[in-house]
């Protein structure tokens, strides 16, 4: 509940900031930029307020899915770890508004360091709270053997969370590397920690089938 309430707040207090501040932004922010950390899109100042009411966003549907989830009563279960993700996440959210503010009004900051090692540390935390997630169906690796059977789901989770802290250290060492080639090995090792998330799950699902 407190961690719930801490979301919202902060969630808030970003928002309102983002609008005190908006008069401030030129009329295009920068919002995107390549593997070398430079801009290559520019969006109209707006964008920043989209991005600032994500957090608030999060916060709302943290609250709705329970409700809406056929396995809602798993929540119950996993709600601790369900909460920190959420409050992690909100986190992450708010650092990229505020970097976003803060480059617009010419702040030298690196966006391509904040933005990886951001990534990594949320992953890690993820990695190490997903093997904690019960059956649903918003929430975790959704694949479709996991989704159909609850010890795929565990074993798929488990493994998973180890899958997770090893993409968020890869994102961490990206980001602090800095170099084309990282970013491109990095989103490589990526697709194949995903595939092999597929695979292991797919693996088990026909296991238990030979063993009918």
């Amino acid at each position: 509940m407190k961690k719930n309430n801490m979301v919202i707040i902060l969630s808030l207090l970003s928002l309102i900031g983002t609008f005190i501040i908006y008069n401030r932004l030129p009329e295009q922010v920068p919002m995107h930029w390549n593997m070398r950390g430079e801009v290559d899109r520019y969006d109209p100042k707006y964008m920043v307020l989209i991005i600032g009411a994500l957090p608030l966003a999060l916060a709302v549907l943290k609250k709705v899915l329970p409700h809406i989830d056929p396995r809602r009563d798993n929540y119950k279960k996993h709600g601790p770890a369900y909460s920190k993700i959420i409050f992690f996440t909100t986190l992450f959210l708010i650092l990229i508004n505020w970097t976003v503010i803060a480059i617009s009004l010419g702040a030298n900051l690196n966006i391509d360091l904040i933005v990886p090692v951001g990534i990594g540390v949320l992953f890690i935390i993820m990695g190490n709270y997903m093997p904690q997630f019960r059956h649903n169906y918003f929430v975790g690796i959704k694949t479709p053997w996991a989704l159909a059977d609850e010890d795929n789901w565990k074993k798929t989770h488990y493994i998973g969370g180890y899958v997770f802290m090893i993409d968020g250290l890869l994102f961490i060492i990206s980001g602090l590397i800095r170099s084309e080639t990282a970013i491109t090995v990095l989103l490589i090792l990526m697709f194949i920690s995903i595939g092999y998330l597929y695979v292991y799950s797919y693996l088990l699902y026909a296991k238990s089938q030979k063993s009918k």
